[in-house]
């Protein structure tokens, strides 16, 4: 490795953020879609739907450190991480359109009943797949951050720009989707007139042009970062090859940390809110609501200017309280201020459906969530960077690769065990019903959506909150690891 104390370029902070709208536009359209999509212009099972999700978990269980540990170790003319992507779009995309496009003899196209079991495997294979080929992305993506900017202050600027590039691009795809490709309404053979997002036929177009993102921005980020190879760490040559035993070890230091440790646990409970959250949007939205696609779309414009400033303000407010207080305040916000409206609602202390005052209300309440979630995103990239350095103190060895994999894994473990329990409560416990119209759902049951996705929903995220107080990497402790660290580094 070259080393160099100039700033990051700015066209290699752009390029390495433009590569965070990969993974958004993917997991958009997964974590947004996939149930409403399946369950109610399909006709799949809900509890399926969330097995289906589960089991990509496994994928995960075996991908996510293994990708991080193989990238870590990879030896070629492009680095550690570029290989993998330049590697990850191509089968990416064809995934999502897989997951999307299932064929007419498993929905049993337009008037027949679909097949459960087959339909489930269909779902199940691709959604593994879908996941095995976002970690080949993913993981080294995440840990190229970490080795760009060495600086704590530059790393918080850098995992910033990360963060409002995709968040904004996640919100202006959503934006786009909503408001254009399914705004208004479709009429069905038997003459029901429902909104289009519930309607199988009107996605086709949306797949191909998320597909189509995917490919651009992914190889694009790769293509604008490739001229910092020469300045990134670079393996040893006695640590490039290691066996299956030397990784699972190799798995164990990482949590030998307690910093680390605390903070992966706290991460899992929170991202089950988050997947649950996921799940249920859309029938909140839809339903409990009765927002038209017209009035969904602004749920991803108003994310603009929210993340905008949370993952802005965050880099500053770090420097003045620390990333801990950013992180924990961050999570608090998200789980209080998100669902007042649900639980007035339940007590009947909101305006009625169809008011004017309404969506303004719920929008309000969703932009200071988002930007309390942006901020609390941006401090817990950096503090992934800083425990990348106590590790390198530690032990030795530049882990950037598996400490970003595990929090990968952890995201996705507990995310896609919320969709598993989301989808079983639509079926067990809120009993929601298929070919469902709004405004005509029986009103016990959109009670129980509204108390299951409001105050039940965020139990998970506030028994984070212990976890991630017991973090305990400050500061003034990093920046001494850094001085320690610049010590020993061979000149």
């Amino acid at each position: 490795m070259e080393t160099t104390r100039t700033p990051l370029p700015i066209r290699t902070t752009l390029a390495y953020g433009i590569g965070e709208v990969g993974e958004v536009v993917f997991l958009g359209m997964f974590n947004t879609f996939i149930v409403i999509y399946y369950n109610q212009a399909i006709g799949l099972s809900n509890s399926l739907i969330g097995t289906a999700i589960m089991l990509a978990t496994i994928g995960d269980a075996i991908s996510d450190p293994m990708v991080g540990m193989i990238s870590d170790r990879w030896r070629s003319r492009l680095g550690r991480r570029h290989p993998f992507l330049f590697a990850a779009p191509i089968p990416l995309a064809v995934s999502l359109y897989a997951i999307f496009s299932p064929p007419d003899f498993l929905t049993g196209g337009v008037a027949g009943e679909p097949n459960q079991l087959w339909l489930f495997a269909w779902l199940a294979v691709w959604t593994i797949c879908g996941r095995l080929f976002v970690t080949l992305y993913t993981i080294p993506h995440h840990a190229l951050g970490a080795e760009l900017a060495k600086n704590p202050n530059e790393r918080s600027r850098l995992f910033s720009s990360n963060a409002i590039i995709g968040y904004v691009s996640g919100a202006l795809f959503s934006f786009t989707v909503w408001g254009f490709f399914l705004s208004g309404e479709s009429m069905l053979a038997d003459g029901s007139v429902i909104p289009k997002h519930l309607d199988a036929s009107a996605y086709p177009p949306v797949v191909i042009t998320a597909c189509a993102i995917i490919l651009v921005m992914i190889n694009l980020s790769a293509l604008g970062t490739v001229d910092r190879v020469p300045y990134l760490s670079s393996v040893a040559k006695s640590d490039a090859r290691r066996s299956l035993l030397s990784f699972y070890r190799e798995m164990i230091t990482v949590f030998a940390n307690p910093n680390y440790t605390f903070l992966m646990i706290g991460f899992f409970l929170l991202m089950i809110s988050v997947g649950l959250s996921d799940t249920l949007s859309v029938f909140i939205a839809t339903y409990f609501w009765e927002f038209k696609p017209e009035q969904i779309k602004w749920f991803g414009l108003m994310g603009v200017p929210a993340i905008i400033i949370g993952a802005t303000v965050s880099p500053g407010l770090m420097r003045k309280f620390d990333r801990k207080p950013v992180l924990i305040g961050g999570l608090l916000g998200l789980l209080i201020i998100g669902p007042v409206p649900l639980v007035l609602r339940l007590f009947d202390l909101m305006p009625a459906n169809g008011s004017e005052h309404l969506l303004p209300i719920v929008i309000a309440s969703a932009m200071v969530s988002v930007m309390c979630a942006a901020a609390g995103a941006v401090a817990m990239m950096s503090i992934l960077g800083d425990i990348a350095d106590e590790n390198e103190l530690l032990i030795g060895l530049r882990q950037e690769g598996l400490i970003y994999s595990a929090r990968a894994f952890f995201a996705k473990a507990s995310n896609s065990a919320g969709h598993f329990f989301g989808g079983i409560f639509l079926d067990v416990y809120i009993v929601f019903p298929f070919d469902a119209v709004p405004g005509e759902v029986d009103a016990d049951v959109i009670w129980r959506l509204g108390l299951f996705a409001g105050p039940i929903m965020c139990i998970a995220g506030f028994c984070a909150l212990p976890f991630y107080a017991r973090y305990r990497l400050t500061r003034a402790k990093h920046l001494e690891i850094l001085k320690k660290l610049e010590k020993t580094s061979p000149r």
